[in-house]
């Protein structure tokens, strides 16, 4: 059970509602209790690329946390979330805590780094002609 504190925080948002864009510098994370969220970037063009979609008791914006540098994608409510907002102590705490939860984390991010690959080819400017 996730306490609330003023490290680890519940937020609530609407269908639309950003949580946080690309380019923000936030030392936080997620953890999804109820709903979805949809992890995105634009390219040069402004077209919008959804990355990932997240779902009930995933996590996420844990890379702007880990390496100390601005937002790499932006995070909006598909659908009315609830999540656990997390600070740097409050994720050192669950990683002292909740081993299993680790590297439940650590599979997650490999999983979300090939579904980035499978994304990225179908980027145009990633795909060589005649493929």
């Amino acid at each position: 059970m996730i306490a609330t504190t003023a490290e680890i925080t519940r937020e609530v948002y609407k269908p639309g509602d950003f949580i946080f864009f690309e380019g923000d510098l936030d030392f936080h994370f997620y953890i999804i209790e109820f709903g979805e969220v949809q992890i995105f970037t634009k390219n040069a063009q402004g077209t919008r690329i959804n990355i990932a979609t997240i779902e009930p008791g995933e996590s996420f914006g844990e890379f702007a946390l880990l390496d100390k540098a601005p937002r790499s994608a932006s995070a909006q409510a598909l659908t009315e979330v609830s999540l656990f907002k997390v600070s740097q102590v409050g994720f050192e705490d669950l990683l002292n805590e909740l081993p299993v939860w680790s590297s439940s984390m650590l599979r997650n991010f490999a999983v979300r780094l090939k579904n980035m690959n499978q994304v990225l080819k179908t980027v145009p400017q990633f795909v060589k002609k005649g493929q």
